[in-house]
């Protein structure tokens, strides 16, 4: 238990929530750890909040750039990252930590290179939503039977809620995306990496604020990053020797709902044309009628995917718009829907 720690977290004009989430974190149970937070070119009081910080705790350090996003930003970090760094933490700006989080995940990690640990969403209302798996040490030859359900759980969407070995990651970088770049590094790891373990005890808590929409900001380049991990997961599964696919098939057509929903987002600035010729280009996409077919599911996800494939771009734009709706409406039921397993 004498192992360094870094946290790296991006932050953008976080002031509202940063103070906490470092408390968060400097106030673990766990002592050996280092903070490293990349104010990513923010106006608001981000950067006063870290200084007065630094002076609070040594443990801290922070760089100012030029706003690129939480990918550019995050590789910024692993660039910075401390001499002597055993192990790297990935923490969002305004997310917390369970104050045993680091000592729980560094005293189960039995010598695994990567270590997983469950999460709650906090809704609004104070509600939480746990995702977590039982606990388990996996060699190469076991991940491929627990990939699959790992990933339908939404355990590999996000590189936070883990503890990575420096070395495995030191060399990695995400891709320059706003969308699908915590898997595609994720997916990198799980190519290198010989041992993984994962922990049940959820210790991190994802923070849903009020008003904030369950529906994604629209992305131009969602579709294609969406196609990109669905051949990335593809290549991983061949090399694991993992035969059943329809649970992968079935988080890419989730993916490519969320590409429809966000059509409805309050960023998508796009005419009803251009949004028409979006759901064509979709709707006839040859992976999307070779992979969303038989996909896991149940009806729901049946009956979208055949809207999807049945090359209406009209009766698709409508239904998704009803999907939207929903989303806006009836938050809980969406969500429990969205993260089903």
């Amino acid at each position: 238990m004498d192992k360094l720690v870094t946290v790296i977290i991006p932050a953008w004009n976080a002031e509202r929530w940063l103070e906490n989430t470092l408390r968060s974190v400097l106030d673990q149970s766990y002592r050996q750890l280092r903070v490293l937070v990349i104010d990513d070119g923010s106006s608001d009081g981000t950067a006063a909040i870290l200084e007065r910080l630094r002076r609070e705790d040594g443990r801290l350090d922070y760089r100012t750039v030029e706003n690129g996003g939480p990918a550019l930003a995050r590789n910024r970090a692993l660039e910075l990252l401390p001499e002597g760094t055993d192990y790297v933490m990935f923490l969002d700006a305004d997310d917390l930590l369970e104050l045993d989080a680091i000592e729980y995940a560094l005293r189960n990690a039995q010598g695994a290179e990567l270590v997983i640990f469950g999460f709650s969403i906090r809704q609004p209302d104070g509600t939480l939503l746990p995702y977590r798996e039982r606990e388990e040490l996996l060699d190469r030859e076991d991940l491929a039977a627990a990939l699959p359900r790992l990933y339908k759980a939404n355990l590999l969407n996000q590189v936070w809620a883990k503890l990575f070995a420096a070395d495995l990651v030191r060399e990695l970088r995400f891709p320059d995306y706003r969308w699908g770049e915590d898997r595609l590094f994720l997916f990198d790891v799980l190519e290198r990496l010989q041992r993984l373990k994962v922990l049940p005890g959820c210790r991190h808590i994802y923070v849903m604020h009020e008003g904030e929409s369950l529906i994604t900001r629209y992305y131009e380049k969602k579709f294609d990053v969406c196609c990109e991990i669905d051949r990335r997961m593809e290549a991983l599964c061949r090399e694991l020797g993992v035969r059943e696919d329809a649970d992968f098939r079935y988080m890419f057509a989730k993916s490519v709902f969320s590409c429809m929903t966000t059509l409805y987002a309050r960023s998508c600035r796009l005419t009803r044309a251009e949004k028409l010729a979006v759901t064509a280009r979709i709707g006839s996409d040859e992976r999307v009628h070779l992979r969303c077919r038989d996909a896991a599911g149940g009806l729901p996800t049946r009956a979208l995917c055949a809207v999807l494939r049945s090359g209406k771009p009209g009766l698709t734009l409508a239904c998704f718009r009803v999907v939207a709706w929903a989303g806006e409406h009836f938050p809980g039921l969406f969500t429990r829907i969205k993260h089903r397993k």
